[in-house]
């Protein structure tokens, strides 16, 4: 989370400002050591040394700082108010009473609640969009939830409607997937569980809006999906390897073998559920901001690709690696080798004098980068193979993500023009087959087109892509909630934000690939 521009704030403001960040942590009722350790190095702006030890230690008696209101610049008010939506959902929990202080401290910078609503709940769906999440059927409706406080015995999810007393209840959740193209169609979930509804309370401060107890009526299997939930740690094996011993508590490990070489100790990482805070670019590439509790921090875009130390096939997908679940390549190994040593040699000699360094989990920016241009090479050589537009079209996604991540790490490591490069290399990529691409995917790809060429203020091509959106389903005869229906809305929805901003996402306004440097 980024701090406002505390160097503009007097010293009242910048005490003010304080007082608030201080209120938040503890507006819940607790506070542990993490919490404090983070209290102390977010408000290490404040020049009182004296003041801040004073916050300090009211914090630890439990009390919430005393608040009068604050005239200051409307901007930097605003700044404020972003950093504290941000700051109550940072622990992975949002509480009535956080809801309740934020509201105050809105009021006290001269909001009104109709702007204090809207930042609560955009922090609201935030955090539930790093929760599990599931498809759930009634007689009456269908819908996508946001699964939360699960355990053996049910779990909890928020409706914007009330259910009927005991009403009986199907449940899909999602799979869970490692990269930013998800498995589509039934496959993207596990089998359904009945449920039956228990209990629903009204959510304070949203009328209209309920929170629902389900419990299992019947025995959870693995194929269920919430097992994996509720204990990730015994289903992160994804090869006869076994586990690999981390350094880190955030982090599951094992070994998975190379489809190319045979290679049989290659590490390969996830994450635990709900361990990172992100915070996504405005391509929706996600940044790593701080972990959730006691976990230790990890920036998973570091080291989210598994490389080969032999053959230095790389990916960040488990399918592409022989594990207990996949002992068959979805891709012609034949193929993918011919050339391919020649190809990756010179980053293959690099990321081995790194050694232990390269392909362990303590990759720092330098090695992270190498790790994309392995996978980037990897998904190259992949789609040079494939058969049919739709096909090689999956495989350039995959690579696209790659090029979009790798551009995010250059931006931070104030690399521009390479980053930028990057995203010239992906509108090369798609431009030339965008025409030959159907459904989902070429949905997808519009809306990325169309967030690029705003970004380099090509408002002209910009225009076609946009059009283009816009008479997708000009007759409306796509059936509603089928795959290529939901990708239409929710990219349009993405594109017309897009558009509403404009002025601040492109490469003049921006410092970095993130809004609020605009």
């Amino acid at each position: 989370m980024q701090l406002p521009n505390v160097e503009e704030m007097s010293s009242a403001e910048k005490k003010w400002f304080a007082h608030s960040i201080a209120g938040m942590v503890v507006a819940d009722g607790r506070a542990d050591q993490s919490e404090m350790n983070f209290l102390r190095e977010a408000i290490n702006f404040m020049e009182d040394k004296e003041e801040v030890s004073k916050i300090m230690n009211v914090i630890k008696e439990g009390k919430t700082p005393e608040m009068s209101p604050l005239a200051i610049d409307p901007k930097q008010a605003f700044l404020m108010l972003k950093y504290l939506a941000q700051l109550m959902v940072a622990d992975a929990h949002l509480d009535t009473k956080e809801i309740r202080f934020f509201l105050l401290s809105g009021r006290l910078l001269g909001f009104n609640n109709e702007i204090l609503t809207k930042f609560w709940k955009s922090a609201r769906a935030l955090l539930e969009k790093d929760l599990p999440q599931a498809i759930i059927e009634t007689p009456n409706l269908k819908s996508k939830v946001s699964l939360t406080k699960v355990d053996e015995a049910g779990f909890w999810f928020r409706m914007n409607k009330a259910l009927m007393p005991n009403v009986k209840i199907r449940l899909k959740v999602c799979k869970p997937f490692q990269s930013d193209h998800p498995i589509e169609g039934d496959d993207a979930y596990w089998d359904v569980v009945t449920c039956k509804m228990l209990k629903q309370r009204q959510v304070k401060f949203d009328e209209g809006c309920y929170m629902v107890r389900a419990t299992f009526e019947q025995k959870l299997a693995d194929f269920h999906g919430i097992l994996q939930i509720i204990h990730p740690e015994n289903y992160a094996v994804v090869s006869a390897g076994g586990f690999i011993k981390t350094n880190k508590n955030s982090l599951l490990g094992s070994n998975v073998r190379c489809f190319i070489c045979d290679n049989p100790s290659i590490k390969f990482y996830v994450l635990h559920s709900k361990s990172m805070i992100t915070e996504p670019n405005i391509f929706g590439v996600s940044s790593y901001i701080s972990s959730v509790g006691k976990l230790d921090f990890c920036d998973f875009n570091l080291i989210q690709v598994s490389s080969c130390s032999k053959c230095g096939f790389s990916s960040n997908e488990k399918e592409h690696f022989k594990s207990l679940k996949t002992d068959k390549p979805n891709f012609s190994v034949e193929q993918f080798s011919a050339g391919w040593e020649e190809k990756v040699a010179p980053l293959l000699k690099k990321a081995q004098a790194a050694a232990d360094k390269f392909y362990g989990e303590d990759r720092d920016t330098k090695l992270g980068l190498l790790s994309y241009d392995l996978a980037i090479a990897s998904f190259e050589q992949m789609a040079r193979f494939a058969t049919g537009v739709q096909k090689k079209g999956e495989l350039l996604r995959k690579q696209t993500s790659m090029l979009m991540v790798q551009a995010e790490l250059l931006m931070e490591s104030k690399e521009r023009d390479k980053a930028e490069e990057n995203l010239k290399k992906v509108v090369d990529l798609w431009v030339p087959i965008f025409e030959r691409l159907k459904g989902p995917l070429m949905i997808h790809v519009c809306l990325l087109l169309f967030q690029l060429k705003i970004y380099f203020n090509d408002l002209q091509s910009a225009a076609q892509y946009m059009k283009f959106m816009d008479n997708y389903d000009s007759e409306g005869k796509l059936e509603e909630g089928t795959e290529e229906y939901v990708e239409l809305k929710l990219s349009s929805a993405k594109l017309k934000a897009t558009f509403d901003d404009r002025v601040l996402l492109t490469k003049e306004k921006m410092k970095r690939f993130h809004l609020d440097d605009a």
